[in-house]
C-alpha cells in the first residue's frame, strides 16, 4: 500500500458543542470512561478557543472550509476526490462515535476510513428513494467507530480500499467524540 504522504498540515483548535449522551452505555477503556460527547459542526467556522484540540492534514491539494462542509479544493472540486484525503489527530485520546459525509451535488458516498489499524469501507446502509433536492439523501453517518488513541491518525479517504469497491468524493460534516480525561 502506498504511503499516506501528508502534505499541508493545519492546526484547528476547535470548541465543540456539548451534547448529553442520550441512554447510551459508556464505553470502559483500560479502566477509563470517556467523558460528554462533543461535536464538530464542519460547516461553520471553527470557533477558539476549545476543550479538545484536533489536527487535521489534508493530501492533494489546499484544505477547503465552506457551508457545505470540509474538503480539499484539489481535482476541480471542494469535495474530497480519489487521490485526496483527510488525516485527524487529537491531543488526547477520543472515543470516535460519528462521522457524517456529505456527496451532494454531484459527489457519491465511497472509499474508505481508517481508525489507528482498522479499516472500514464507506457506504450508504439505507439507500431510499434518491433525490437530488433532499440534503438527507445525500449524507451518510458512520457510527461507532471506536478509540482513537492520542497522535493516532483517523484517515478519511475517497480511494477504492479494493478494485470492486466504490470511490467517493464528498465532504466531512460532522464529527461526534466523546474524550477519555488526561
Amino acid at each position: 500500500m502506498k504511503s499516506f504522504a501528508l502534505i499541508c498540515l493545519f492546526f484547528f483548535s476547535a470548541s465543540f458543542l456539548l451534547s448529553e449522551n442520550k441512554g447510551s452505555n459508556p464505553n470502559i477503556t483500560q479502566g477509563r470512561t470517556p467523558g460528554e460527547s462533543v461535536s464538530l459542526d464542519w460547516t461553520k467556522p471553527i470557533p477558539v478557543p476549545s476543550p479538545l484540540t484536533v489536527s487535521v492534514s489534508v493530501k492533494g491539494g489546499q484544505p477547503a472550509q465552506d457551508p457545505n462542509g470540509f474538503g480539499v479544493q484539489g481535482k476541480g472540486s471542494n469535495r474530497v476526490d480519489p487521490g485526496e484525503a483527510l488525516a485527524l489527530r487529537f491531543q488526547q485520546d477520543v472515543m470516535i462515535d460519528s462521522i457524517q459525509l456529505d456527496a451532494g451535488k454531484e459527489g457519491k458516498i465511497g472509499g474508505y476510513l481508517k481508525i489507528a489499524n482498522k479499516t472500514q469501507n464507506i457506504v450508504r446502509t439505507n439507500r431510499g428513494r434518491e433525490s437530488r433536492e433532499s440534503r438527507e439523501k445525500s449524507v451518510v453517518s458512520l457510527d461507532g467507530l471506536g478509540l482513537l488513541k492520542r497522535g493516532d491518525m483517523l484517515i478519511l479517504d475517497p480511494s477504492p480500499p479494493t478494485p470492486k469497491s466504490p470511490s467517493g468524493s464528498w465532504k466531512l460534516i460532522g464529527l461526534t467524540a466523546r474524550p477519555f480525561p488526561q
